[in-house]
């Protein structure tokens, strides 16, 4: 499901994340960064519930019942914070794509800073997706929430790598985004589901899906591991050395998202 995109207030928290000399603390927010910053004060500006002790961690978020966690560099390593979470709370897990990136190059030496340059990388929703085949334990759990926010960053590297251009292998030193494009929330079957292409056939490859949704055939095979755990689809066979998959139909989607409402209300 799409959520409305508040650009007053993104460009705000940009504008003052730029003026303001951040402590970076020891605790929680470890080496903390402007994006890490500007999207949790994108989703709670209220500072007095950033960083909060619960259950032997810190939550970026937390305001009652419901926690806000942003995980900009992807979702591994999440399992024991989801462990215990869930169980109490609601969960947001807020996952931040550079839809456009443009990258800037800084000299170690001398500090000087290069052009920016477009990568020709444009990543998606498809991307979060993706990202959750790494907490499939935990993706039907009515509990949790991801939110893939798609925004437009400036990338600013080291040139420290091991190539002969010192770019492989290079350190980021920041990334600060500089547009908000587009929040996509995964919680129902419904809000998953719309990212199953219409125009796929009845029966169809990894890569048919692949090419419908213009993603790589090894993203797709995490992609339908997490459609498959949510009951979306299910594998029907194969045609060769391929597996070939169903769309589960809309009744069943129904039907079971009810059931799992239910049985979360009855605990």
């Amino acid at each position: 499901m799409k959520i409305p995109v508040n650009r007053a207030l993104f460009y705000k928290i940009c504008c003052d994340s730029t003026l303001e000399t951040h402590q970076r603390f020891n605790i929680g927010t470890y080496k903390e960064k402007k994006l890490h910053i500007i999207m949790k004060r994108y989703f709670e500006p209220d500072l007095d519930y950033h960083e909060v002790p619960f259950e032997g961690f810190i939550a970026d978020i937390k305001r009652g019942d419901s926690i806000t966690e942003i995980e900009t560099s992807g979702f591994s390593g999440l399992g024991a914070k989801l462990e215990a979470y869930l169980p109490t709370c609601r969960v947001n897990l807020v996952y931040p794509i550079p839809h456009i990136k443009y990258v800037s190059w800084i000299e170690p030496e001398t500090g000087n800073i290069s052009g920016k340059r477009r990568s020709p990388k444009k990543k998606g929703v498809y991307d979060a997706l993706f990202e959750m085949v790494r907490i499939l334990p935990h993706v039907s759990n009515p509990n949790l929430t991801v939110t893939a926010v798609l925004l437009n960053v400036d990338d600013y590297r080291m040139l420290d790598g091991w190539s002969r251009d010192r770019k492989k292998g290079s350190h980021r030193y920041e990334r600060i985004p500089t547009d908000i494009c587009e929040i996509v929330e995964f919680k129902t079957n419904a809000d998953f589901a719309e990212y199953i292409p219409h125009e796929l056939p009845e029966e169809f490859t990894t890569a048919e899906f692949a090419k419908a949704c213009g993603v790589g055939v090894r993203y797709m095979y995490g992609i339908i591991k997490v459609l498959e755990s949510r009951g979306l689809i299910r594998q029907m066979g194969k045609r060769g050395r391929a597996k070939f998959y169903s769309r589960v139909c809309a009744e069943h989607e129904e039907g079971q998202e009810q059931k799992e409402n239910k049985e979360a209300l009855d605990k």
